[in-house]
């Protein structure tokens, strides 16, 4: 990681289009050099305003501090999924963890979307709330028989999950694309940037409070305080906590910077769809994605307009979504949405780790951070948030994801070389999976997946 990156991170704003379907962003507090909190939370996203939130609540003085403002990193860039889980299924997590700590993983994952969706409830925040579930596809057959293989994994564990083949999955995506998918009912969908503003509004209103538009550019302890320094003086506090996710610079503690691997995700919104349209896509208004490593997203918005993940440069800081990839995957998943005109575009950091879980570290004593949620920040980072705000309170035993210890990755220098070829080959086995289905037609019969 650029040692600069958290100092000057040059990015296009957030988008316009959740801007002005959000609330208006919070009134914060001035910066105020010499003053003390219980706690200093740095990064108001997802994570440091859910931690910020809980202390709160608790009675706790906390500050919460960003070098932009509320939401201006991914939080105000994500597809605005809410997943019930973080990367991997449950099963996948029993076999990479201890079977308590799988269970308190798999637990909250679960959970996730009821713990989102309660705060936007309890907090009165307007974020465009969809919640009718989450579909995975198979995006080519032989990723067939391990989504049945996972829906009956999940249904065994009770979870509201159900296997679409054939005819029944072409109704619910309205689409001939694919033959199978799994629809989870637990997730949904939601405006990230409002859900940013609405989690800041209700820190400020429980205590909390917030400074945009400093940035954070040392750490030190001085007896049993930490003192941050910022471009604006110095404050103190008893604890602090490390929110900053795909910003995460080791200029604040050594070899945090290279535990991340920021990679940029492209979001596009369309014009609004017809109302014929409106019927054939997606009708039921699920999310979907489906099971390329590459970005693939479709939502539609109440408002009628499509918005998709599409793939462009993974690492320059004013690249561009690739307009003609996008607007190819979804004429082909769509075909009466053939010259559909894309009407706004933006980029932001998705903080990638090695092996795709979170990161909580207990730095020194008073100093944590959590980061690492590759591209399922919103449900996950407002749990990792509550998990941070435990351990500030002295509560270790209600967070979620274990402690684990540092550990700075030796190829982090040559992480873009390493994951630029990843991407290419990943382009290249998705490029050659569309064509396979364009020469198939709809002439493909329905699936048998292996159950």
């Amino acid at each position: 990681m650029n040692p600069d990156f958290l100092l000057s991170p040059r990015q296009q704003p957030v988008s316009s289009y959740f801007d002005r379907r959000a609330e208006p962003a919070p009134a914060t507090q001035p910066f105020a050099a010499g003053t003390r909190s219980d706690v200093i939370v740095v990064g108001a996203g997802y994570t440091g305003l859910s931690a910020a939130l809980s202390l709160a609540e608790a009675g706790t003085e906390v500050t919460v501090i960003d070098a932009r403002h509320v939401g201006w990193g991914a939080s105000g860039r994500a597809w605005g999924q809410v997943a019930a889980s973080a990367k991997f299924m449950p099963a996948q997590v029993e076999a990479d963890f201890p079977p308590d700590v799988a269970a308190r993983i798999n637990a909250a994952g679960a959970g996730a979307p009821d713990l989102v969706f309660g705060l936007v409830e309890k907090h009165g925040m307007e974020c465009d709330v969809v919640r009718s579930g989450n579909l995975i596809a198979a995006h080519v057959p032989s990723r067939e028989a391990g989504l049945a293989r996972t829906v009956a994994d999940l249904a065994r564990r009770g979870y509201p999950v159900e296997l679409l083949e054939g005819a029944a999955c072409r109704e619910v995506i309205g689409s001939p694309r694919y033959r199978v998918a799994l629809h989870d009912r637990r997730g949904g969908s939601l405006n990230p940037l409002a859900y940013a503003r609405g989690l800041a509004r209700a820190a400020i209103a429980a205590g909390a409070r917030i400074h945009e538009g400093v940035a954070v550019t040392g750490l030190r302890r001085e007896q049993r305080d930490w003192v941050v320094a910022t471009g604006s003086g110095e404050v103190r506090a008893g604890a602090v906590l490390l929110a900053t996710n795909a910003f995460t610079s080791s200029r604040l503690f050594p070899g945090i910077g290279e535990e991340v691997f920021p990679v940029r995700a492209y979001q596009l919104v369309s014009e609004p769809l017809t109302a014929e349209q409106l019927a054939t896509v997606l009708p039921a208004r699920q999310s979907l994605n489906d099971t390329r490593k590459l970005f693939s997203g479709i939502r539609v918005w109440p408002d009628g307009r499509l918005q998709i993940g599409v793939d462009g440069p993974p690492f320059d800081m004013a690249g561009q979504a690739f307009l003609r990839a996008g607007s190819r995957r979804i004429e082909m998943t769509y075909p009466q949405l053939k010259g559909l005109r894309w009407q706004e575009g933006w980029g932001g950091w998705v903080d990638m780790t090695s092996d795709e879980y979170p990161r909580l570290h207990a730095l020194a004593p008073g100093l944590w951070s959590g980061y690492g949620f590759s591209g399922r920040g919103i449900a996950i980072g407002t749990v990792m948030g509550r998990d941070l705000a435990a351990f500030a309170l002295g509560r270790p035993q209600d967070a979620v994801h274990p402690v684990t210890p540092l550990r700075p990755k030796v190829y982090h220098a040559i992480h873009r070389q390493l994951i630029g070829a990843l991407v290419m080959w990943y382009r290249l086995h998705d490029a050659v999976s569309d064509a396979r289905f364009r020469r198939l037609g709809e002439q493909a019969s329905p699936a048998r997946a292996t159950h």
